[in-house]
């Protein structure tokens, strides 16, 4: 066996094992790094046979790291952090900025979050370039494990406290949950009992629910509260977004609890729907990177900036919560308590 040489490690290759390891399978892990799985298993491959000795092996078709992988994907963690850290101070030490900050977002942070908080950055000082990355929270959080974005801004009970080592998250904002009806379903405010008071045409319309299909746990919680609200509701369609979500809505086709910020920009509502506050608990909002970051400048002036635009974020005007909304939650308070952040 040849004497290892550590030139025959790449960076690449070790992004590449963190990866994998934080992935669960290659599937997942090539999706997070745009490769082919076959490529990924050669590199791999060839990181085995340069080290002399196995650092993943399969197990009824179930992926596990060897004691050797384990030792091996701790360091790689600390090496590709140096070599981020190392990368944007330089770039900051010899420029004076960041050239380039890729951030995955939802549409909505992306709208009423990010561009606010960018717009004051340049008032500061000019150079900054963003890369925005749509995609669900669950989806940043494997990008930013692959270190193929900078951070994230994600929203919901994102897992923030299942974060993969080398992550760290900080708060920006909450925001409230509205019920989206569409508009020619009669007011709901006064309205105690929907199955004797609305008409059959609109008690059907507030019975279709539309529900997101991002797989995350915000998801869980929000399909349980539609139990709560509207027992006898059938599913008419699952998305990807709260503006397909809504475009269903504004079509007359059904219902949709939708958070605050996905309605509007900077306070001008975006979909022709009627919106209505439900006592639900706030969304957070969360800015995940990774932990040495946040020393860097740019991190820095991006929160400061947030912090000074969001007191004058203009919010979107919705009517009462209807009464058989308030009375159902209500009744069913403890189990409905179980369904809050924190809970176990």
């Amino acid at each position: 066996m040849d004497d290892f040489d550590p030139h025959d490690l790449t960076l690449r290759q070790l992004q590449i094992l963190w990866t994998v390891a934080h992935a669960g399978s290659l599937t997942r892990a090539a999706k997070q790094l745009e490769m082919r799985q076959p490529s990924i298993s050669q590199q791999i491959s060839k990181m085995e046979r340069a080290l002399g000795g196995k650092l993943v092996r399969f197990v009824n078709n179930e992926m596990r790291l060897t004691p050797a992988g384990e030792f091996l994907v701790e360091e790689a963690g600390r090496i590709l952090g140096a070599v981020d850290h190392a990368k944007a101070g330089l770039s900051e030490f010899f420029s004076g900025e960041r050239a380039r900050i890729v951030i995955g977002t939802l549409p909505s942070l992306a709208r009423n979050v990010l561009m606010p908080t960018f717009a004051r950055l340049l008032e500061a000082k000019s150079g900054y370039v963003i890369d925005i990355v749509e995609m669900t929270p669950r989806e940043a959080i494997e990008q930013l494990d692959g270190r193929m974005i900078d951070m994230a801004l994600i929203s919901g009970y994102a897992a923030a406290t299942r974060l993969s080592a080398g992550l760290r998250h900080v708060a920006l904002m909450e925001d409230a949950h509205f019920l989206a009806v569409p508009r020619g379903v009669a007011d709901l405010t006064e309205i105690e009992e929907p199955e004797r008071e609305l008409d059959p045409g609109d008690w059907d319309i507030l019975n279709r629910t539309i529900r997101y299909a991002f797989a995350s746990e915000h998801s869980d919680r929000v399909n349980m509260w539609y139990e709560q609200l509207l027992p006898s509701n059938r599913v008419l369609a699952r998305c990807r977004s709260f503006e397909s979500a809504l475009a269903f809505v504004e079509m007359g086709l059904g219902t949709a609890i939708v958070p605050e910020l996905a309605v509007h920009q900077n306070g001008r509502q975006l979909f022709d729907v009627a919106l209505y506050s439900v006592p639900l608990p706030a969304r957070k909002t969360l800015l995940v990177a990774p932990d040495h970051y946040f020393n860097l400048p740019y991190l820095k002036a991006f929160i400061a900036a947030f912090n000074s635009c969001s007191a004058g974020l203009l919010r979107p005007k919705a009517r009462p919560a209807p009464l058989f909304v308030t009375a159902r939650l209500k009744a069913e308070a403890p189990h409905v308590a179980s369904l809050l952040p924190g809970s176990p």
